[in-house]
C-alpha cells in the first residue's frame, strides 16, 4: 500500500485561534496544484484523513477538486501537537488501500521520519504544500520505504 502525507498549504499569519488560520490566496493555489499533481500520477487513494484545522480542510478541499470524490474523515490526532507514534499505532490497524494524510508540520516529518526510519527526528523538512509518498505491506514505524518527496510549487520527485 501507498500512503502519502501532504503538509497543508501556505497559511494566513493571523486568525482568532491557529486551528482557524486559513490558507492564503496561494496556499490554496497550492493545494490544487498538489491535487493535479497526485491526479498525474494515478495513485488511487481509498480514504483521505485530514486534521480538523481550517487550513488542512481547505488543502484537502483544494487536492480532492483535482482527485475527484474520495471517503474523507476527519481525525483529531493529525494537529500539529499530535503525537506521531499514536498516529502510527492508528495506521497500524488501518486496513483499506491507498491513503492521503493532510497535516501540519512538526507532525508529518515526524511521522515520515517514524514511519521510514523508527525515528521521529528523522523525517525530511517539509514545506507548505510539500508531500511524502511512503510504501509498505504494513504500516509499522521503521518498515515503510520513502519512495519520493515533492515540494511546491514543483512538485518534481526528490529522493
Amino acid at each position: 500500500m501507498k500512503i502519502v502525507i501532504l503538509r497543508h498549504g501556505e497559511a494566513e499569519i493571523y486568525a482568532d485561534s491557529d486551528a482557524q488560520r486559513n490558507l492564503s490566496d496561494y496556499g490554496h493555489e497550492q493545494a490544487k496544484s498538489a491535487g493535479l499533481c497526485l491526479k498525474n500520477l494515478a495513485i488511487e487513494f481509498e480514504q483521505v484523513w485530514v486534521s480538523p484545522y481550517l487550513r488542512a480542510q481547505q488543502t484537502a478541499d483544494g487536492v480532492l477538486s483535482e482527485l475527484g470524490d474520495i471517503p474523507r474523515e476527519t481525525l483529531d490526532g493529525l494537529t500539529p501537537e499530535s503525537s506521531p507514534s499514536q498516529l502510527a499505532e492508528a495506521l497500524v490497524t488501518y486496513r483499506g488501500g491507498d491513503l492521503l494524510l493532510v497535516s501540519h508540520q512538526p507532525l508529518v516529518s515526524a511521522l515520515v521520519g517514524l514511519l521510514a526510519n523508527a525515528d521521529h527526528r528523522a523525517g525530511p523538512p517539509m514545506s507548505p504544500a510539500s508531500m511524502a509518498m511512503l510504501s509498505a505491506d504494513t504500516l509499522l514505524a521503521g518498515c515503510c520505504q520513502l519512495r519520493w518527496l515533492r515540494h511546491a510549487p514543483t512538485f518534481e520527485a526528490t529522493v
